[in-house]
């Protein structure tokens, strides 16, 4: 089931034994000639799909590595961090925001409650955003601008 072109291959190769007499060979010899041939290449295919995986993983670490450096990708402890000082920073700058907008203490309190609800809501979302990147997700407008 194979051409007289790939058995001389095969001879050339050191498969198939050479026969005495020019053109033939002999069937045994050729048959166990193919058959370490073809499992030969088998292994060879294996160790080539594994030293691909090799090598894709590898490119994947520099990638990142490269993503990393130019300050595309930020370690997650970092990035939740930074969104915990933020907010922490926001939250102090707005609880003195009351009494500086006005000395009546009914309107005090209706800027405080309105302040307490902005802030609930925003540490309700943090703490979405935070379980998602923890998670491994993203929020589906991730990548995209926010309309202004």
């Amino acid at each position: 089931m194979i051409s007289e072109e790939r058995i001389r291959q095969l001879i050339k190769q050191g498969y198939v034994p050479k026969s005495e007499k020019r053109g033939y060979v002999q069937l045994v010899g050729a048959v166990q000639g193919y058959l370490k041939y073809l499992k030969e290449d088998e292994r060879r295919s294996t160790r080539s799909a594994a030293d691909s995986r090799v090598r894709d993983a590898r490119a994947l670490e520099i990638e990142l590595r490269i993503a990393e450096r130019t300050r595309d990708l930020i370690p997650l402890d970092d990035a939740l961090t930074d969104m915990a000082e933020l907010a922490g920073l926001v939250r102090s700058e707005l609880a003195g925001l009351p009494a500086r907008l006005t000395r009546i203490i009914d309107e005090r309190q209706k800027v405080e409650t309105e302040i307490d609800g902005v802030l609930t809501r925003l540490a309700e979302r943090a703490a979405q955003k935070a379980e998602s990147l923890e998670a491994g997700r993203s929020h589906p407008t991730a990548g995209t601008q926010a309309a202004t």
